[in-house]
């Protein structure tokens, strides 16, 4: 299924012609209305496993549990390019590339997208490979935009998400509803999408198997271009890195 992977990194550099491709794919399910239009108030993205089914979540809970109107969960860069042109309020959520990928591998394990039982170490290390070079494409082609979206990393989003619906308020003179980032709100979220959110102690060992496969020399050339993009992206949006 790799070569499906390689086929949308290659329809995504025309963000037009991959959303057209994308509302064809899923014009008669709900999905649809994921997918950026002209008619959004939001988009929220980013890379898989960056806390973006919190985001979408916690603004939801603040904003209505049903809007529509959130553009989210494609994981393309082309979301956020069409967002900036469009000029629709975006969030983009941003975690480091050695948490992200190994998360998202062992997630789509998980899901059987990747059979992770069946992979042997070769095709494990060439998943991984195209993993990294996607988190790099992804935010190389987002950070030069990085006036038309606020930046919110794994921390933030998980820890404080009202302050960032309100630096998105600021930025784009919206007047969107704060986040109360309680207790008893955050286990609203985590009651009503726990698959996606809650820790699983059967991935631990598929994570850790990839951090191996991501730190690995093959992997270097892709790894650098992640981690530098990454750096890159926090510095253009004025974030310290996380500890």
């Amino acid at each position: 299924m790799l070569w499906r992977r390689k086929l949308s990194a290659a329809v995504e550099r025309s963000p037009h012609f991959y959303r057209s491709v994308m509302v064809f794919r899923y014009r008669n399910v709900p999905f649809v209305r994921r997918i950026v239009s002209r008619g959004h108030d939001i988009v929220i993205e980013g890379f898989p496993r960056c806390a973006n089914s919190f985001a979408v979540s916690a603004f939801a809970l603040a904003n209505g549990w049903r809007d529509p109107r959130v553009a989210t969960h494609m994981h393309s860069p082309a979301q956020v390019v069409l967002a900036a042109e469009w000029n629709i309020p975006t969030i983009l959520n941003i975690r480091a590339p050695n948490k992200a990928i190994p998360a998202f591998m062992a997630f789509a394990g998980k899901l059987g997208k990747i059979d992770a039982a069946r992979l042997g170490t070769a095709d494990k290390r060439a998943w991984v490979n195209e993993q990294t070079l996607r988190f790099a494409r992804f935010y190389e082609t987002t950070t030069p935009l990085h006036e038309h979206y606020v930046l919110s990393t794994f921390q933030q989003t998980t820890q404080d998400f009202g302050k960032v619906i309100a630096q998105t308020n600021e930025r784009f003179g919206c007047n969107f509803d704060i986040f109360q980032h309680t207790d008893e709100n955050v286990q609203k979220i985590f009651d009503y999408r726990a698959e996606h959110l809650s820790p699983d102690a059967s991935r631990d060992n598929f994570k850790a198997e990839y951090a191996e496969l991501y730190a690995e020399k093959a992997n270097a050339s892709a790894r650098q271009r992640a981690e530098d993009i990454y750096l890159s992206a926090l510095d253009k949006s004025k974030i310290e890195v996380p500890d």
